[in-house]
């Protein structure tokens, strides 16, 4: 589903699953903290599953920012999706000094 925060295109899709509003909160405000460090931002593209049945370790997000220039891609896991997004958004903040 398509989605515009503060003029960022967010699309986030669910596999397996349906999104429920609890979870775009947590994409939206995860993305929100995101922002703080970077501006540019144009686009997020957000990708949950769920992997294996070992429940401390069996949600995937995968992340793809739109910025100006090349798009920074990454993938973070946990036992629940907050973990996940955090895990991920923290490997985009790592690749923003680069």
């Amino acid at each position: 589903m398509t989605y515009n925060i503060d003029n960022i295109k967010m699309d986030l899709q669910t596999v397996g699953f349906s999104e429920s509003p609890a979870l775009l909160q947590q994409v939206e405000s995860e993305l929100r903290r995101v922002m703080h460090f970077r501006k540019d931002i144009v686009a997020a593209d957000v990708y949950l599953r769920e992997e294996g049945s070992n429940p401390e370790n069996n949600k995937q997000v995968r992340w793809r920012l739109g910025i100006p220039g090349r798009d920074l891609f990454a993938e973070g896991t946990g036992s629940s999706w907050a973990a996940g997004l955090r895990d991920a958004s923290e490997k985009l903040k790592r690749q923003f000094v680069d």
